[in-house]
């Protein structure tokens, strides 16, 4: 018997599911309606390309008398194979692989705004997740799309358990570790050693939460593009959890004199130069700047001198960021500068200075240290601020002569963005508005709370005196 098709005109849905005309604005999906032999049968698609072109394929099995499957899809005389949709034959022979590196990586490279950093930090996930979501040797998939064990798996393979796998082989990877492990057994091997202490190779919480946020990028815009039949992420993320920030009173952070302190410290560090002094007198105002004014060590390397307003008070305008850059693959080599973290490219934060920061900035710009495109340069004035450079010379030793032995030791280590907590934590205990000083930071006030604020000292004595204080006032008003 022949097969009798009917196929209907393409219609489209609002987001209450109200059947609409195809071409209407708010349509968020569009379905094709067909009879098979007098049975009807509807296909729901995401993107209006993909029914537009699966209702040609169904014109085109009634013209040509094609017959129908058990499902009322069209039977393609030519094909070795039953055909679903076109993009279903697609998709059968995209692997994950294919995918990545031919469909997704290329349209978000240029259609995101990453900087290089994150395109880096992006294609290295990418690139781990590909070797991670292959075929293992018993998996009954691989002998059912014609794969081997080892291939990279076909996009509409990928379920939910994949991914929770992909996860903890991330976990148990970490290339440092694991050049450490190499080196000492090359060393015992050499030596006749036999007994070896290896270090467990195992990825931080933030490591494993980077790749997962890279992994559901790629499934989750594979599975907007109908790659995937159904959602491989869900209830996935809870394996691949935010790190835990640590509890606010756990959060030390220098204190506006330790600021200070540690400025005094870094100027006495380094050669003298021409002028007598020291080469690390060009990173005090640096110090304090970062210290007071909260901005991200970025946002201090890209600094110009014209972007100080000297009114009273004196302020301090933060407009770009900048960052060293060396990706091989691609060709890039130098310093990137872009808008501010978060914000558009016009955005521009703006902070009062201390008169004692003011001061710093004046006599800095009065010495010659700045360039005429850089508030901050290197120890010789040369070249930009390169904070890797100034790490072990400058940094290091300051951070260990101001808190090096005290209660306090851990910041004897801390990185350069410390100051910038530093900075948020006065500004809260000075009793700035706390939406105010988020504006000036440049975040949100939760980001703040959450991530940024922390306690100066590392005694609740401050605190103990202003409960005291309050309940001497309540009992003598009493």
């Amino acid at each position: 018997m022949n097969t009798v098709w009917g196929v209907y005109n393409l219609q489209g849905k609002l987001v209450d599911g109200t059947h609409v005309d195809a071409d209407h604005r708010q349509c968020v999906r569009w379905f094709v309606r067909w009879r098979v032999n007098g049975a009807e049968h509807k296909r729901t698609f995401r993107q209006k390309g993909h029914a537009k072109t699966w209702r040609d394929q169904l014109n085109r099995a009634r013209l040509m008398g094609w017959a129908a499957d058990k499902r009322g899809w069209p039977l393609d005389p030519a094909a070795a194979a039953p055909t679903s949709e076109p993009q279903a034959e697609e998709t059968r022979a995209l692997t994950f692989e294919h995918y990545c590196n031919d469909v997704w990586y290329p349209s978000a490279r240029a259609g995101s705004d990453w900087s290089h950093k994150n395109r880096i930090g992006h294609r290295a996930n990418m690139r781990l997740a590909i070797e991670i979501l292959r075929y293992g040797e018993r998996d009954p998939r691989a002998a059912a799309a014609g794969a081997r064990s080892g291939d990279s798996m076909f996009m509409n393979d990928i379920v939910p358990d994949d991914v929770l796998r992909a996860i903890a082989a991330r976990k148990l990877i970490n290339k440092r570790t694991a050049a450490v492990n190499a080196r000492r057994i090359e060393k015992a091997f050499a030596s006749g050693v036999q007994d070896v202490e290896l270090i467990e190779e195992r990825a931080t919480t933030t490591t494993v939460r980077a790749f997962y946020i890279t992994l559901a990028m790629i499934l989750r815009s594979a599975f907007n593009s109908e790659q995937i039949p159904r959602n491989p992420l869900l209830g996935t993320s809870k394996r691949a959890p935010k790190p835990q920030q640590p509890r606010l009173s756990h959060r030390i952070v220098p204190s506006i004199d330790e600021v200070f302190d540690l400025a005094d410290a870094i100027a006495k560090l380094g050669p003298r130069g021409t002028d007598g002094r020291p080469s690390g007198e060009r990173f005090r105002s640096l110090i304090m700047c970062a210290g007071t004014l909260a901005p991200r060590p970025g946002e201090l390397t890209a600094h110009r001198p014209e972007w100080i307003d000297w009114g009273d008070p004196v302020i301090v305008r933060f407009e770009r960021t900048e960052a060293a850059v060396y990706d091989t693959e691609e060709g890039v080599r130098g310093r990137e500068v872009r808008h501010l973290k978060h914000r558009v490219a016009t955005d521009v934060r703006a902070v009062p200075a201390l008169a004692a920061v003011a001061d710093a900035l004046r006599v800095h710009l009065e010495r010659g240290y700045a360039s005429p495109h850089r508030t901050w340069t290197s120890p010789t004035g040369t070249a930009g601020l390169d904070w890797h450079n100034i790490i072990d010379t400058y940094w290091r030793p300051a951070c260990e002569q101001v808190f090096g032995g005290t209660d306090k030791a851990e910041l004897a280590v801390m990185s350069p963005s410390t100051l910038r907590k530093a900075a948020i934590t006065f500004w809260l205990d000075s009793n700035i508005n706390p939406y105010l000083a988020a504006e000036w930071a440049g975040h949100s006030e939760d980001v703040s709370k959450r991530y940024y604020a922390g306690r100066a000292n590392t005694s609740f004595a401050d605190e103990a005196a202003l409960l005291a204080a309050r309940r001497s006032t309540d009992t003598s008003l009493g």
